[in-house]
């Protein structure tokens, strides 16, 4: 077993979802590329369904700020803190789609004209991911820590589905953290995971 496998979460590196052997060309690509170990000033975001596109981006210290508002206090409870990582989580959509022009992403899977802007579950679980990655870099989660991501329906009747996670250090409950139901810059989804693995969308 390779050593990395005992790091903690936090300490490992964060890679695109292969989805399909026959991208192998696009994905070893885009792997090059893709920034294992993010900070601000330095990350990778995939789009463009799949991450069909990896971009790159730095934040300034100003966007940092704006984006991490939400958690500048500490939450009083591990359920307001996950409404500070709701609208982080929205502000970074906002300030990276006007970096790699995914600011007109929409909800799901829907396509205005083409998938060029567009976000699948795989990006949104993976661009996710990252963010919460960041955060939690910087020192400002207190109640909850970030976990991998994780998917449901492949072994189903559902719809296979990807999302981004984080654990509640005070009771080990892990919740989904989805994106992808809302269009870019709407606050995400966090519900317990069990209950997300269950079918769970928000239109039931």
């Amino acid at each position: 077993m390779m050593a990395c496998s005992h790091q903690p979460y936090s300490e490992q590196a964060i890679t695109p979802i292969r989805t399909s052997e026959s991208l192998a060309n696009i994905w070893d690509y885009n792997y090059r590329f893709f920034i294992s170990h993010p900070t601000p000033e330095h990350f990778s975001v995939c789009h463009d369904l799949s991450c069909n596109t990896v971009s790159q981006v730095s934040l300034s210290k100003n966007e940092w700020q704006q984006i991490t508002q939400s958690l500048s206090e500490k939450a009083a409870t591990s359920a307001e803190e996950r409404e500070q990582i709701k609208t982080a989580i929205s502000r970074f959509e906002v300030i990276v789609g006007q970096h790699i022009g995914t600011e007109h992403d929409l909800a799901e899977n829907k396509l205005s004209t083409n998938r060029f802007g567009q976000m699948d579950c795989v990006d949104e679980a993976t661009n996710t991911t990252v963010y919460l990655r960041l955060i939690e870099q910087a020192g400002l989660l207190r109640w909850h820590k970030t976990a991998s991501r994780t998917s449901r329906g492949v072994l189903s009747a559902q719809a296979p589905h990807n999302t981004a996670t984080i654990i509640d250090k005070k009771n080990d409950i892990r919740y989904a953290v989805d994106s992808w139901f809302f269009a870019n810059g709407e606050k995400p989804n966090i519900v317990e995971l069990s209950r997300w693995k269950s079918g769970w969308s928000p239109d039931h």
